[in-house]
């Protein structure tokens, strides 16, 4: 999705499980200066049934690429999570398309969360009979919502209806949880072996990595391994989750916006 007519593009990348709807608070302000481009990863959201291949990160670089290819100038980077990991792969092998680069709750810079590995380690059998055999659809609807929201966020109930409706849109069958967990054992071993701190150190770009300080899934204390530079920000977001642009939205525009127009 494109929207917003300014002269320098800004891309959004969201999170593994995610889609392009987790930027819907902070995407009306961001439109009122840039142009932006919301991007559903190949295997997530709207493009859940795109191919897909192994490497999968390195794919994803490739997709970004050529999505940016004609565009008149390098354009800003802002990614969540997977997003943020997929962002740094970009801007590292990149520079000419990227001009910099917003790092949100990034995995990997200390390790890959154990919660992550756990999760994706259960049987798909197990796991989509929990979620399905006792539940009609619209109370398993919402009750993937609510793990979501609770996983996500500080303050899940800031999810609303419509964030937790659009999540769960793509997670409701058992082929859709399937797909979900064989991406998400890919996503792990390739960020395990991504050397991501040596990436961050020699990154080319300006960046801005930014935690929220009650991250459950990639806890802030991550911030301290970073070395603060001249294009090297660090934010930690008090009192917010995993998924800042949902859970604290002006707080995260606080720091965002400064670092675009700098």
């Amino acid at each position: 999705m494109s929207t917003g007519q300014g002269e320098r593009t800004v891309v959004l990348l969201h999170g593994y499980s995610d889609h392009g709807g987790t930027w819907q608070k902070v995407l009306p302000t961001l439109s009122e200066r840039y142009r932006v481009l919301v991007v559903d990863l190949p295997g997530f959201g709207l493009s859940a049934a795109a191919r897909w291949q192994e490497p999968l990160i390195d794919g994803y670089v490739e997709v970004l690429s050529a999505l940016v290819g004609d565009e008149d100038d390098r354009v800003s980077v802002i990614g969540n999570s997977l997003g943020a990991v997929t962002a740094l792969a970009w801007a590292s092998a990149r520079p000419d398309l990227v001009a910099d680069v917003v790092l949100s709750d990034m995995p990997g810079v200390t390790r890959v969360p154990r919660s992550w590995t756990r999760g994706t380690q259960l049987r798909v059998d197990r796991l989509t009979q929990l979620l399905t055999r006792p539940l009609p659809a619209r109370y398993l609807q919402q009750m993937v919502g609510a793990l979501y929201a609770g996983a996500a966020l500080r303050h899940p109930m800031r999810a609303g209806a419509g964030v937790r409706a659009g999540y769960v849109e793509h997670y409701a069958t058992r082929q859709q949880v399937a797909a979900l967990l064989t991406i998400g054992r890919i996503v792990i071993r390739e960020i395990a072996e991504l050397p991501i701190p040596t990436m961050i150190d020699e990154l080319a770009v300006p960046a801005l990595l930014l935690w929220g300080a009650n991250d459950l899934l990639t806890p802030a204390r991550a911030a301290r391994r970073i070395t603060v530079g001249a294009d090297r920000r660090v934010a930690v977001i008090p009192n917010c989750g995993h998924c800042p642009q949902l859970d604290c939205p002006s707080e995260f525009l606080g720091e965002v916006l400064p670092f675009l127009a700098r």
